[in-house]
């Protein structure tokens, strides 16, 4: 592959990285699952727009941080970015969660707060305490993906498709390698799962009670 080829290649894995970012899929989910809602549900519409808030709102502001720097490569606005994205939501997800649980919001916007919540909190245990480069970008990939298959059952599972995808854009931007992206995604993964299992939700039984 030409130096040319590469470049491309590089540009091409970033925006796939910044189109499959953390808050973009946060805020999918959320509003899918909002249209989801039986039609009785109580707080739908102020526990949607506390989510989408915590969830998604707050976390887009550290695209910001893109902004260079006077005499700031790109290498280095980049890892700003990176850090102040991962401080926005270390703080945004667990408030949000606290304002759902507070304000009698659906139980899936809870959980799905709980869900960022514990995921960034597996991020800090093995990317800063084990010091594991994991790929946040898989983690926010695989957790709706897995909550979404959790959830609705079989028909999401087109949803699996995202994985490969992030994997290669995460792996052409050289943000990671392979198996960084595989730790990421499963752990996600799992964590999704046992929350929503935690908050009482059937597999593949919908958005009920």
């Amino acid at each position: 592959m030409t130096e040319k080829q590469l470049k491309v290649r590089g540009i091409v894995g970033q925006v796939l990285s910044q189109l499959l970012n953390v808050p973009v899929l946060s805020g999918a989910l959320v509003t899918y699952l909002y249209f989801r809602l039986p039609a009785n549900e109580a707080n739908a519409l102020s526990g949607y727009v506390w989510a989408m808030l915590f969830l998604c709102i707050i976390p887009l502001g550290s695209l910001f941080f893109f902004i260079p720097k006077k005499d700031e490569n790109r290498e280095q606005t980049f890892h700003r970015q990176r850090v102040v994205s991962f401080i926005f939501m270390l703080v945004s997800y667990p408030v949000g969660w606290l304002v759902l649980a507070l304000t009698h919001a659906p139980r899936i916007f809870t959980a799905t707060a709980a869900t960022y919540t514990f995921v960034t909190l597996g991020l800090i245990v093995i990317n800063l305490l084990m010091h594991y480069k994991a790929s946040g970008h898989a983690a926010g990939v695989s957790g709706p993906v897995a909550s979404m298959i959790y959830i609705f059952g079989i028909w999401a599972t087109p949803l699996l498709l995202l994985l490969p995808l992030v994997t290669w854009a995460r792996l052409a931007a050289k943000g990671h390698s392979f198996w960084q992206t595989v730790v990421g995604a499963t752990m996600s993964g799992l964590i999704s799962i046992a929350v929503l299992w935690a908050y009482g939700f059937t597999p593949f039984a919908g958005l009920v009670w």
